[in-house]
């Protein structure tokens, strides 16, 4: 049977992590180093596996200026998980600057001692998901518009339409009496001033624009008022030839039809004639029904010619625009992203398609096109669709639901979908529902990505609250600012307490309350969101605390904003550990500089003597160096170590050794300057198995504290006991003691006490490093002390 266990290395971990179809990434160090990368995440970044080891920031240089690497170093620095949504990022994609979505999420993860060890970086690329639903909130407000728009044309078509029957049957009857007077006149022979009256009256006072013109130069004998603002003139033309009274007609077709209808004596007829006439200097574009109709004497011979005529413009163009919005309707469907149909008539005959809803259906054009919607999808019989249908053809009303579910049989077998949909009507001339117009939106995916948001938005609830994160809101318009429990118990607010935005800025140290005030003035400004990090005095008039608060603004279609949101974080302690930071590098810096000038001095000074030396200064010289390159080297030792515990890399190498011995070999040097009696009681000879080198480290630490804190201290005392299987080791001293409010920070990192007129050399590192050591060994360690007393510093090993 096999029995190997070797656990993967952590480069292999990474290697097989590099090896997933996700876009992940593992980042280490303040820095953010690339540890691994998927192909997916490199992709994303548009770069080659020769990034893996750089720093993000050097690997994608299209991140350095968005907010992405800040973020990264907020969760490498805090180690509290960061999440987005639908999050614009700027990358370059085979070369070009373009624009993408991510959901993501930067979790820390951490070392036992609390401090982030790395960060995993996983991404999901939801730009299509984006754009679509922006793509489909554009499609709905432009289906709307032409909607209406079909609806006011279908509107106008009818009405003029019936303008147009009522003309035509006035044009009809008084071409009848035209007809009518002129048969009258060639048979029966009346008084020819008194017919020619008669006829002149009738033009004058016909329904619709009525000319006559006589001989073959076709001069203007009649025209009423209607003819004449139809040509755009006045009664002053009557008595003149047309071709000179409308000279713009000359290469239009009417003179030549009126040439030929007198001429052959044939009676023309004309339907939606174009005629360009000229209106007060301007050239009108106008449609028009006519008829030429000759008058012969009765010899059979034409002397004039009757035009009878009726605008019919709006007509043209209502029809005209009728077609174009149905040529702008099949443009939309063909072309629309979501899945679009047009079913004509109660059969519901499918019309027209686009490719999205045959997809969705799992047919061919040729298998739905021009067959009736129920024979194609017996399955929706039962369902509620072809009811909702019928009732637009009822009412006329759009019919709209959301989040639908549908049952389609496709060559796959029944598939069901979640779709929202609406059925427009579309009318015909006479204002009739004459088609639907269906859209249908699959929102399968969508649905089920957001049930998934929720639970991930449940979840950030969650770690929201176990993160201490407090929420908050404030309405812009009142003032009013609503808390979540954790954001009072920040403020020390109680929680039946109403406060307004105004009020809360009473809380905040005044030298912080413009910053904040600008910060979320300039979201509001810039639909941009906000961070800000300001001192507090809490209500109850506790110590002042850090805070830093994140928000966003919000806003109505108008674009004014009515609300903004964010959320509030206690960083007291992160401040605190930033300010231990400066002071270490102030400290560090100070530290190393006095041992490195020192030795600078005795190299210049040896360098200088160099050709005559003296044996004397030279000795002390070069014991100076020594004494400056120990400094240097204790630092840097110092420096090292915390290194390695910051990265969980402090090992241990553990053998079994005599700790009696070790104690007494390692404080020779404190031996040796003859200011200090070292004693040693208890145990003559213990074996402890321990790292040999760690343990000197710890006792040459504590012995130097004592050295450094307790100069009047002559003797200094290291004891060995051991009780219950561990040994114990103290170092106690004789000095002034420390102050019982200052030893429970003794073992915090940088932390140093500052004892009136002693030398406080170091880094504050000591006693942090000496206690990680000992945690380490999975032993203790502690301080004993009172003012005026002395001071017991301990640590105990397992002896085992």
């Amino acid at each position: 049977m096999d029995t190997d266990t070797t656990r993967l290395s952590s480069e292999e971990l990474l290697e097989i992590i590099s090896l997933a179809n996700k876009a992940i990434a593992v980042y280490t160090g303040k820095d953010i180093i690339i540890e691994t990368a998927t192909d997916a995440m490199l992709r994303f970044w548009d770069v080659g596996r020769e990034v893996i080891g750089k720093p993000l920031e050097e690997a994608v240089p299209i991140l350095k200026d968005q907010e992405f690497i800040n973020i990264l170093r907020n969760v490498w620095r805090t180690g509290q998980t960061y999440m987005g949504e639908e999050t614009p990022a700027f990358l370059t994609r085979d070369g070009k600057l373009q624009q993408f979505y991510y959901d993501f999420e930067y979790r820390a993860v951490l070392n036992p001692d609390g401090s982030t060890r790395c960060i995993l970086h996983t991404a999901k690329d939801v730009t299509e998901q984006v754009l679509a639903h922006q793509r489909e909130s554009n499609l709905q407000t432009e289906l709307k518009a032409i909607n209406e728009e079909l609806i006011s044309t279908n509107e106008e078509l009818a009405a003029a339409n019936e303008e147009l029957a009522a003309s035509n049957e006035e044009m009809a009857a008084s071409n009848e009496e035209l007809l009518s007077t002129n048969e009258e006149l060639n048979e029966a022979n009346y008084n020819l001033g008194e017919s020619e009256s008669r006829f002149r009256n009738m033009i004058t006072q016909a329904p619709v624009a009525i000319a006559m013109f006589t001989g073959a130069n076709l001069v203007i004998e009649a025209a009423n008022e209607r003819v004449l603002n139809i040509w755009g003139r006045t009664d002053d033309i009557i008595g003149m030839p047309i071709a000179d009274a409308l000279p713009e007609l000359q290469g239009q077709d009417f003179l030549q039809l009126l040439n030929d209808t007198f001429n052959t004596g044939k009676e023309y007829y004309g339907s939606e004639a174009v005629t360009n006439t000229m209106h007060d200097g301007q050239l009108y574009h106008g449609y028009y029904d006519f008829i030429y109709h000759p008058l012969k004497n009765s010899d059979g011979v034409v002397y004039a010619i009757l035009m009878i005529a009726t605008e019919v413009t709006e007509q043209v163009n209502s029809r005209k625009r009728l077609q174009e919005s149905k040529n702008r309707l099949a443009s939309m469907v063909m072309t629309a992203p979501v899945a679009m149909t047009v079913l004509k008539g109660r059969d519901l005959v499918v019309e027209l398609a686009n490719q999205h809803m045959f997809e969705i259906w799992g047919r061919t054009p040729g298998q739905v096109i021009n067959k009736k919607l129920l024979d194609v999808f017996p399955e929706l019989i039962g369902q509620p669709f072809p009811d909702m249908l019928k009732g637009v053809f009822d009412t006329g009303k759009k019919f709209a639901l959301p989040e639908i579910s549908v049952d389609v049989s496709t060559a796959m077998g029944m598939v069901n979908y979640i779709v929202d949909f609406s059925y427009d009507p579309l009318f015909d001339m006479e204002g009739n529902v004459e088609a639907i117009m269906a859209t249908v939106m699959d929102i399968t995916e969508r649905v089920s990505s957001r049930r998934e948001l929720q639970q991930a938005r449940d979840t950030l609830k969650l770690a929201i609250e176990s993160a201490d994160i407090g929420t908050w809101s404030a309405d812009l318009e009142t003032g009013k600012l609503t808390f979540s429990d954790q954001a009072l118990r920040l403020q020390s607010i109680p929680v039946d307490a109403n406060i307004t935005l105004d009020e809360s800025y009473r809380l905040i140290l005044p030298e912080y309350v413009i910053p904040v005030q600008d910060s979320i003035q300039r979201s509001i400004d810039t639909h941009e969101s906000f961070e800000v990090e300001y001192r507090i005095t809490p209500m109850d008039g506790s110590s002042p605390r850090w805070l830093r608060s994140t928000g966003q603004a919000y806003y109505n279609d108008s674009g004014k904003a009515l609300s903004i949101a964010g959320t509030m974080l206690d960083i007291t302690e992160s401040k605190a550990h930033d300010q231990q930071k400066d002071d270490f590098i102030s400290i560090a810096s100070h530290e190393l500089k006095t041992p490195v000038t020192s030795l600078k001095a005795a190299l210049q000074l040896l360098d200088r003597m160099k050709d005559n030396p003296s044996p004397g200064m030279m000795a002390r010289l070069i014991e100076q160096s020594n004494r400056s390159m120990d400094k240097i080297s204790s630092l840097i030792e110092d420096l090292l170590n915390l290194s390695r515990m910051n990265e969980g890399q402090l090992q241990l190498s553990k053998t079994t050794f005599d700790i009696v011995k070790l104690i007494d070999d390692c404080c020779s040097h404190v031996r040796a300057t003859g200011k200090h009696v070292i004693l040693q009681t208890g145990e003559n000879y213990l074996e402890v198995f321990a790292d040999e080198h760690r343990i000197d480290q710890v006792v040459v630490n504590l012995v130097n504290n004592a050295v450094k804190y307790a100069p009047n201290s002559k003797e200094i005392t290291l004891n060995v006991d051991k009780t219950d299987g561990r040994v114990k080791v103290s170092v106690v001293d004789n000095g002034p003691g420390i102050p019982a409010d200052k030893q429970a920070r003794l073992f915090d990192r940088y932390y140093q006490t500052d004892p009136s007129g002693y030398n406080n050399s170091g880094l504050g590192l000591g006693l942090f490093i000496s206690a990680e050591i000992i945690k380490k060994h999975h032993g203790q360690i502690g301080v004993n002390s009172s003012l005026g007393k002395g001071s017991t510093f301990w640590f105990t090993l397992p002896i085992k």
